[in-house]
């Protein structure tokens, strides 16, 4: 494919109501979505697409072809954040409210900072503020609380019962120092027990 042709397969727009922005190299689309400019919840159009499609459809912005650019060293690796604290993967069952509405879930990643939650309530939006409980799992692992701000919604197809299907990332914003100890050593042994 020659310079031109990559070009324009690189071109993406992006829907907004009636509005259609663009193009958009991926690189740019990648920081969008890293700066919460752009959702899976929003229509995008590149020319090897048939037709308007839901960013959180397409395999060009899955979690596994992210994780595939971020290892690499080609010309994209730029376009990523890197992370202030390290985030390990664990399932800890959660719950907690908005003020308004009440929610169940797990976690699915942990750092210092924040978490990414499988939570049964897809009716949060980003930038709330949720107070969330970590149940205890172990004697040595005790319950906690904190504060957090939802920093971005991701739909997914797991799904803990037919009201779930949302992942949410949130920083934490007001953690208890219990909860900052229980945070630390859940980090620490699990990037031991992956050898990180």
């Amino acid at each position: 494919m020659n310079t031109t042709a990559q070009a324009v397969q690189n071109q993406w727009y992006i829907l907004r109501g009636e509005n259609k922005y663009g193009p958009f190299e991926y690189s740019a689309m990648i920081r969008m979505m890293q700066n919460n400019e752009l959702y899976d919840y929003n229509f995008v159009w590149a020319p090897h697409l048939d037709s308007w499609t839901l960013v959180g459809e397409l395999a060009d912005f899955s979690k596994d072809r992210l994780a595939r650019l971020i290892e690499n060293a080609d010309g994209l690796r730029g376009s990523f954040k890197d992370r202030a604290c390290p985030r390990v993967d664990v399932q800890l069952p959660v719950y907690g409210h908005n003020g308004q509405i009440f929610f169940d879930g797990q976690s699915l990643s942990l750092s210092e900072n924040g978490a990414l939650l499988l939570l049964n309530s897809p009716l949060m939006l980003p930038g709330q503020e949720l107070l969330i409980h970590f149940r205890s799992v172990t004697d040595a692992l005790p319950a906690f609380n904190l504060r957090a701000e939802i920093v971005r919604k991701n739909f997914t197809r797991t799904r803990l019962n037919v009201k779930s299907g949302l992942h949410y990332a949130v920083r934490f914003t007001q953690v208890s120092e219990p909860g900052q100890h229980s945070i630390k050593k859940i980090v620490t042994q699990k990037l031991k027990e992956t050898g990180q």
